[in-house]
C-alpha cells in the first residue's frame, strides 16, 4: 500500500513551473514510493511515466543520449510528466537535465530522485542554475507517522503558529507514539512494522547497508573505522562537534575525520546545527552541533533499544525529536542554537521568526533564570518544549509551554 507524503502536495504545486524537481534524501526514506504515489495520483488526468534507472536497459539508453527518453515514452503533443528514480546512476545526469530543460521543457516535466548528495555533487558537473528545485525527503514526520499507523487525533494542529496542539484526551495516545519514535525512529519500514524485534532488525540492516554502501560509493578505506566514527557521533548526538577530540579518541587523522563527517552529511545520516550569534567576542561561534535525522538509526548504532523510562539519554532523544520536528516545520536551514563562552545556552533559534526554543523532557527541569541573559540580549519569544508535564504549582513558569 502506498501512503501520501507531505511532499506530494508541494511537488504538485510546482508542476506548472518549468523547473526540474529533484528529490534527495537518505536511502530507505521512501523516495521510490513517493514517485509511485505521484504516478498513481497524476495519471488520472495527465500523461505520466515512471522510469527506474536500476533497469539496465533504461540506464543504457538514457546515458547514451538524452533524446532516447522519447524512445521510451513516445512522442505526443501533450506535455508528459516523467518520474525518474535514481538519476545519479546516469553517466552525466546534469547534462541530461540541462538538455531537456533547454530543448524539451514544454514537452516533458521531469521529477527525479537521487539517494546520495555526494554522488550527485560528483556527477552534477553543471550547477543547473535556474533549471531545478531541490526537495529534501526525511524519514516520516509526525503527521505522516500518524497516517501510516492509521491513528486519528481530532483537532490536531501542527503548524508554525501553534507548533503542536491537540485535545488533552489524546495525550496518552500521543505520548505512546512519541515514545516509540524516540526508541525506534521514523523510517517508513520501521513505522509500518509492529513487532519490536523486527523493528530492530530493520534498523540494524540499515546500519549495515549504510556503512557498506558508503565505503563503496565514497571510496572510504576501513569500514570498521567509519562505523566506530558513526557510533561515537551517535553517542554525542546534540553536542558540539570537536574534531580534535574525535581524532584523538578514534586514533584517526583530522583529514580522515573531515572526510567521514562530509560523507555522513552527504548521505543524510546526520546534519549540523550552526550557532547563532551577534557578539563574536562573547558568543561561541566556531563549533556546530551534530544531530541525527532519526532516533532509531542513532539507537541502532549504539545497539540500545531499552525502554524509554530506563534510559539516561531520554532527554537527549527528545531533543533530537524536537530538532527534526522543527526542521520539518520550518526547514532545517532556518535552525540555529545559541551559546556563550559562559555556557549560557538556548537549544534552538529561528531568527527569521524571532523565536527561541528550550527543550526539556520534564517541565520540572525548567529554570527560567538560566535564559535571562538571552532574553535581555534579544527580543525573541521564548518557548519551552516538554514531553512530560503535570499541572501543579508555579503556574506562571508555564507561559509559552508546548507539551507534546
Amino acid at each position: 500500500m502506498l501512503y501520501k507524503r507531505d511532499l506530494v502536495d508541494i511537488l504538485k504545486h510546482h508542476l506548472s513551473s518549468d523547473y526540474h524537481l529533484i528529490i534527495i534524501g537518505a536511502r530507505q526514506t521512501g523516495k521510490t514510493s513517493l514517485l509511485l504515489f505521484l504516478e498513481q495520483e497524476l495519471k488520472k488526468t495527465q500523461r505520466v511515466y515512471y522510469i527506474s534507472l536500476e533497469d539496465p536497459d533504461f540506464l543504457a539508453l538514457l546515458s547514451a543520449h538524452p533524446d532516447n527518453l522519447f524512445d521510451i515514452i513516445g512522442h505526443d503533443q501533450e506535455q508528459a510528466i516523467v518520474l525518474i528514480d535514481e538519476i545519479q546512476y546516469l553517466n552525466d545526469p546534469s547534462h541530461f537535465l540541462k538538455y531537456h530543460f533547454d530543448f524539451n521543457r514544454k514537452k516533458i516535466k521531469l521529477i527525479v530522485t537521487g539517494s546520495s548528495a555526494f554522488y550527485l555533487d560528483q556527477k552534477f558537473k553543471d550547477s543547473l542554475a535556474g533549471r531545478k528545485r531541490i526537495f529534501f525527503l526525511t524519514p516520516l514526520n509526525l503527521n505522516e507517522i500518524l497516517l501510516f499507523k492509521g491513528i486519528k487525533i481530532p483537532d490536531l494542529l501542527i503548524d508554525e503558529q501553534n507548533f503542536i496542539k491537540y485535545p488533552l484526551l489524546y495525550r496518552k495516545e500521543m505520548h505512546s507514539l512519541i515514545k516509540e519514535i524516540l526508541v525506534y525512529g521514523s523510517y517508513p519500514a520501521v513505522v509500518l512494522e509492529n513487532n519490536k524485534e523486527e523493528k530492530k532488525d530493520i534498523l540494524f540492516d540499515l546500519v549495515d547497508s549504510y556503512t557498506r554502501k558508503d565505503i563503496l560509493e565514497y571510496g572510504i578505506r576501513g569500514r570498521e573505522s567509519y562505523y566506530k566514527f558513526l557510533k561515537l557521533l551517535a553517542s554525542q548526538n546534540g553536542n558540539l562537534i570537536n574534531k580534535s577530540e574525535l581524532s584523538s579518541t578514534l586514533g584517526l587523522t583530522r583529514y580522515t575525520i573531515d572526510n567521514f563527517i562530509m560523507v555522513g552529511l552527504k548521505s543524510f545520516h546526520f546534519t549540523t546545527l550552526m550557532p547563532f550569534y551577534k557578539n563574536i567576542r562573547k558568543e561561541l561561534t566556531k563549533m556546530p552541533k551534530i544531530y541525527f535525522y532519526d532516533c532509531g538509526l542513532r539507537n541502532a548504532l549504539l545497539k540500545n533499544f531499552e525502554h524509554l523510562e530506563l534510559r539516561e539519554d531520554k532527554g537527549n532523544l527528545f531533543e533530537c525529536f524536537v530538532f527534526n520536528f522543527l526542521g520539518n516545520l520550518f526547514s532545517y536551514e532556518q535552525l540555529n542554537f545559541w551559546r556563550t563562552k559562559d555556557k549560557n545556552e538556548v537549544d534552538f533559534i529561528i531568527e527569521d521568526k524571532k523565536i527561541a526554543i528550550e527543550v526539556k523532557y520534564n517541565s520540572q527541569q525548567i529554570r527560567k533564570k538560566r535564559y535571562l541573559v538571552f532574553q535581555k540580549r534579544y527580543n525573541f519569544e521564548l518557548y519551552y518544549f516538554v514531553f512530560e508535564h503535570t499541572y501543579q504549582k508555579n503556574h506562571e513558569i508555564y507561559q509559552n509551554l508546548i507539551v507534546f
